[in-house]
Parts: structure tokens; C-alpha cells; sequence
């Protein structure tokens, strides 16, 4: 097959990640796979466009005009098509073409058939990035829909009442997460850890708020930060925290060797397509406190392979980081079953599963 996979930028992200994920593996199973990305932002592109925001975009746009074709944080096999836009005459032909962000979407839909059969690959309800009544309308487009977990297959087919497939989970690289040390033993001090991310639906503060908290009921513990740099307003939380460290937006071996070090990961967002981070983490060994967000249904067993809690519930998420820990046998059986629980999520079921899905589209296609 040739396929075409539209992402909105090439910017460490977890759904950009997923996407060049799926690329690779097809590309290995002998598909002709693009990966392409406009250096204009969709703002600019199109007539419905926030104003108020354009120095923004044109900003980004100057920035991509000089950017790498190159993606240094991920080892891409498929090709990467850095394009002037998303308009038709820079997308190539092909079988299926697979729009990744709600933006994109509308490029897709406006593309002759000569450039696949169309899909719309859902990673996130994406109201947090767009204009809700845009990012509405996207789901009525006649793209096949395709989720990423449980709830937003059950939010977009009960919201917008259209069919949707899945849940299409992520897989996990075992040769990049997978555990280092012998056992669940923990480290004196215990090592927690947190990723931070900017976005206020990313719940950082909470988990800074409960980090505080915990560190002022057990002073020995290790605070382990890692992601975006902080905004002005959670440095100041973040000076209420003793022993911390922190790491930069980490990824592959760099990202390993964090995960492997902690004793427990927290993670506290307010919502989430998918959720990778936390299956990253039990992949590595380490025992996680989390919120209902995202996949968690799909990926986790909550009280065995998990702690989890609801997002913006900072009571909740500090009683179960308190639980593991005072409670080291707790901790261990968390980590153990959260290990084992999460070797089943693979890449390659995943990528029978999609490839499957695209062979059936195109054969049903083929028959009309």
C-alpha cells in the first residue's frame, strides 16, 4: 500500500511520536509510507483563523521555513516530506491517507480521491488546541474514524453519532522502555517522579501541589522532574519542593534511564487522548499513581496495576502517592503487576490491527 500519514508539525509530542511509531512499522512491513508536514500552520492556511493569535502562527511559520527536514528525536525510516502546505499538489497519490490533528482534517477532506481513501486518526479531542466549534465540526466530515482508547470512541460516537473504530491502543517499544534493575527494590531516598508539561488540562499543578504536600509529610524523598520548562507561576511551586532534580524534555535512552531510576511515577492530567507516559513508566518497573484519564481503562487494571484517582482531585492523588510510599509491599505488587500487565501492548498487534483496517476500507472501496 501507499500510504500517507499528514502530521500538524514534527515537535516532540506523544501523538506526534505514536504517528512516526506506525509509520516506521509499516514502512518495515514493505509499504511505501510518507510522512508529510506543513512549515505554514493550519491558521494561516485557511479563512477561519484566530486573529488574535496570528503573530503567533507567523512566527511559527518562519521558524518552520528555516527548520530541519530532519527529525533528531526520532530514527524515522519512512519519508518525511517537509511541504510548503498541506495543499493538494504537494501531497503525493496513494491508497490511504491518514489525517493525525482535527486542522488537518479539513486538508484531507478537501483532497481528490486520487490521494487515497480517507481517515481521520483520533488521538485526542482536541477542543484544548482550536476552536471547539471547528474542532466540532472535523467529526461530521466523511472520513473512517479511528480511536485511540475506549472513551474517545465512546465520546465521539455518542457526541457527533457517527461510527468510530477501536480502541487502536499504542503499542510499547521494548528495546527503548523496558526494566534495567533486578527486582522492585527501592532507593534510599525513594525517587518520585513527575512529568511536567506547560498546558493547564496537563494538570501539572496538581501534581506539584501533591508533591508539596507528601514532601511535607515524608521530607525523604527525592523529587524527579522532567519535561517542558516550567511556567513563572510553577517555578514558585517548585521552590516549595526540596530535593529536586530536573531533565528537559528527555526521550528515548535518556527517557529510559529516568523512568528506570524513580520508584513511582505520578501522573496527574486533567485529560488525554491516549496517556503513553504511564505505560511507559510500568514498562521500565516502576509503580504508578495516576488520574482516569485517557486510556486508562484500555491499559491499566485500577488497585492492581495502578493507583488511580480522578483528574483535578489532588486529595485523592495525594492519599494514593502517600499508600506506596508507606506501604513498600504495596509498592512492589503495583510495579510488578503494572510490568507484567503492560508487555501485551505491542507495536506489531497494533500494526496488523491498523493494517487490516486499511485492507478492508480499500477492498470495500474496490468492490463499489
Amino acid at each position: 500500500m501507499k500510504i500517507t500519514f499528514i502530521l500538524p508539525g514534527i515537535d516532540i509530542s506523544g501523538g506526534v511520536k505514536s504517528t512516526l511509531e506506525l509509520a516506521n512499522r509499516l514502512y518495515k512491513r514493505g509499504h511505501q509510507v510518507n510522512v508529510i508536514y506543513s512549515v505554514t500552520p493550519w491558521q494561516l492556511e485557511h479563512k477561519n483563523r484566530d486573529f488574535r493569535t496570528k503573530i503567533k502562527y507567523i512566527l511559527s511559520y518562519l521558524k518552520g521555513r528555516f527548520a530541519s527536514e530532519h527529525i533528531k528525536w526520532f530514527d524515522l525510516k519512512a519519508n518525511l516530506i517537509q511541504a510548503p502546505s498541506l495543499k493538494e499538489k504537494y501531497i503525493p497519490d496513494g491508497d490511504v491517507i491518514i489525517a493525525t490533528w482535527w486542522g488537518n482534517v479539513y486538508d484531507v477532506n478537501s483532497y481528490k480521491s486520487d490521494k487515497g481513501e480517507k481517515f481521520h486518526f483520533i488521538r485526542s479531542y482536541e477542543t484544548w488546541c482550536g476552536p471547539e466549534y471547528l474542532v466540532d465540526r472535523c467529526y461530521s466530515l466523511p472520513l473512517h474514524k479511528i480511536a485511540v482508547s475506549s472513551y474517545l470512541k465512546k465520546l465521539i460516537e455518542t457526541k457527533f453519532k457517527v461510527p468510530v473504530f477501536g480502541p487502536l491502543e499504542n503499542g510499547l517499544d521494548f528495546e527503548v522502555f523496558y526494566k534495567e534493575k533486578q527486582g522492585f527494590e527501592c532507593n534510599t531516598p525513594k525517587r518520585v517522579g513527575l512529568m511536567y508539561r506547560r498546558d493547564t488540562v496537563k494538570g501539572a499543578k496538581d501534581g506539584l501541589i501533591t508533591l508539596i504536600k507528601v514532601q511535607k509529610r515524608m521530607l525523604d524523598i527525592q523529587i524527579v522532574l522532567f519535561g517542558e520548562p516550567p511556567t513563572i507561576e510553577d517555578e514558585k511551586l517548585i521552590k516549595n519542593l526540596k530535593n529536586v532534580e530536573f531533565h528537559e524534555l528527555p526521550y528515548g535512552e535518556n527517557l529510559r534511564n529516568i523512568y528506570s531510576s524513580l520508584d513511582i511515577f505520578l501522573f496527574s492530567s486533567h485529560f488525554e487522548g491516549f496517556a503513553a507516559p504511564s505505560m511507559e513508566a510500568m514498562a521500565c518497573g516502576v509503580a504508578c499513581v495516576l488520574t482516569e484519564v485517557g486510556a486508562f481503562e484500555d491499559v491499566t487494571i485500577p488497585g492492581k496495576t495502578a493507583l488511580t484517582s480522578p483528574p483535578k482531585k489532588t486529595e485523592e492523588l495525594y492519599n494514593n502517592l502517600l499508600k506506596l510510599l508507606s506501604d513498600e509491599q504495596m509498592r512492589k505488587q503495583i510495579a510488578e503487576q503494572g510490568y507484567n500487565y503492560v508487555q501485551k501492548f505491542t507495536w506489531d498487534k497494533t500494526v496488523t490491527t491498523l493494517e487490516n483496517v486499511f485492507f478492508e476500507h480499500l477492498k470495500i472501496k474496490n468492490v463499489k
